[in-house]
């Protein structure tokens, strides 16, 4: 009897001890469900994952960062605080493949840079130090010895606005090289003027908004349009207009090679008739070599003078043999009929025909009404093929001639066949128009109505 009560209260103590243990479990289980905690991911504020360890999502910024700073070639830091928050999310499961995935894509990065600023305003963010003279090496590439055509030498080179540089953190997406904000400044940009618009504005945006950038001049964060009014130069962002930012003046040496004109020297022939010339030597234009100083603003010559002259070559003068004897004159009434033949005057002399018309046949001989010299052989729209020949106090002309017998400066007898009767110019049908003029004291030719018509009818017993 004492057995069987000694065994059944062993009994009901290992039952007590095991449901004590699940009791124990039970309530560990939940005061650990209750508290336990996991880590919120936050990019700025806002939310990106739940993870369990800290470890998983600081060495994915760290190798991420790593990546792009290999692609862009630069140091990068994220742009927005990526912060890691311990929080008791009972009924969350952290997923650290998950918030990495959201992280990559947030992905947002700067890079220390400079921006390039114009008198103290900001004008275009670049890469490092370097790059500002590269840009005051490109204006002097520019602006140098610009189609001359010569040798030129730069002597001075100077920017009339101050160009710096100050500290400050960007976007490398929207970083310009040394090239574009030689472009730029110059305001005749080689990208479309409109994407160069939205790279700057962008880059204007990502460095002042950002809490580590150097702060900048300005009352409070501006709008794109606000910098552009404070400083940025409204020029800049308009290329297409050929305005330049920059007043970028030089002094250069430019050597050139100028031509030396030739002076014109005259023999005098008692010999000749004073229409007559002869060229005797025809000359050739020299060469000098000048140095000038030349001033330049923004690529346009302002000033220029002269401080050497060398001569390469000395010109040879022109010489001309001129006749000094009077042209011989028959007087009136002297002159002989000016074809060979007879002839029908079907075109008399009026105020508006100033000479007669002689009718007969194509390729008769034209002849010289009076001892005289050549004036003129050549072709005229209304006159055709004429000849002019001065006979001291009188001039005669020939016109709508098929071929010249003779040329400009020939000596011609009484008589003396000179030319073919032809159609050439406004003819109708084959006829030699001949005119009498008087001398108007000049004895010079100097226009075609300068001298007085007459009728030449009056000097020939014909109708």
């Amino acid at each position: 009897m004492k057995r069987s009560s000694l065994r059944n209260r062993r009994f009901d103590c290992s039952y007590f001890i095991i449901g004590s243990a699940l009791v124990l479990l039970t309530v560990l289980g939940l005061f650990h469900y209750l508290n336990r905690h996991v880590y919120v991911v936050l990019i700025g504020d806002r939310e990106a994952g739940i993870v369990e360890d800290v470890r998983d999502i600081e060495g994915f910024i760290d190798q991420v960062t790593e990546e792009y700073s290999e692609l862009y070639g630069m140091e990068l830091e994220f742009s927005k605080e990526v912060t890691l928050s311990r929080e008791s999310r009972p009924d969350c499961e952290p997923d650290s493949e998950a918030a990495q995935r959201l992280i990559k894509q947030q992905a947002a990065f700067l890079t220390e840079a400079y921006m390039v600023q114009v008198d103290g305003k900001p004008f275009v963010p670049v890469a490092c130090e370097s790059d500002l003279e590269r840009i005051i090496q490109s204006l002097k590439e520019e602006f140098f010895g610009e189609d001359e055509g010569d040798s030129a030498r730069v002597i001075e080179f100077e920017v009339a606005e101050n160009l710096s540089l100050k500290d400050i953190k960007v976007d490398p997406r929207y970083l310009f090289t040394a090239n574009e904000a030689v472009s730029l400044l110059k305001a005749g940009a080689s990208e479309n003027p409109l994407m160069a618009d939205a790279r700057l504005e962008k880059a204007y945006r990502n460095s002042m908004h950002h809490p580590t950038i150097v702060e900048h001049e300005y009352n409070s964060a501006p709008s794109f349009e606000g910098v552009a009014k404070a400083g940025l130069a409204s020029k800049v962002l308009n290329p297409a207009a050929g305005e330049v930012v920059l007043s970028v003046k030089t002094l250069e040496e430019i050597t050139v090679t100028e031509k030396i004109p030739y002076k014109t020297e005259y023999i005098y022939d008692d010999e000749m008739y004073t229409s007559e010339q002869e060229v005797k030597e025809p000359g050739s234009e020299g060469k000098k070599e000048i140095v000038y100083l030349v001033e330049k603003e923004n690529g346009q010559e302002v000033e220029r003078e002269s401080i050497s002259e060398e001569v390469i070559k000395e010109p040879e003068p022109r010489v001309e043999i001129l006749g000094r004897k009077a042209t011989p004159s028959s007087g009136s009434g002297q002159f002989v009929w000016p074809v060979q033949g007879k002839g029908v005057v079907y075109n008399g002399f009026s105020s508006r025909h100033t000479g007669i018309d002689i009718h007969i046949d194509h390729g008769t001989n034209v002849l010289a009404a009076d001892d005289g010299v050549v004036t003129y052989e050549g072709y005229g729209d209304t006159q055709g093929k004429y000849l002019i020949i001065r006979h001291g106090e009188y001039w005669t002309l020939y016109l709508h001639n098929s071929a010249h017998l003779v040329s400009e400066g020939d000596r011609v007898k009484r008589g003396q066949p000179i030319a073919r009767v032809g159609t050439t110019g406004r003819a109708f049908g084959p006829h030699l128009h001949f005119e009498i003029r008087v001398d108007d004291g000049t004895r010079e030719w100097n226009s075609y109505y300068q001298h007085k018509p007459v009728d030449p009818k009056q000097y020939f017993n014909r109708r």
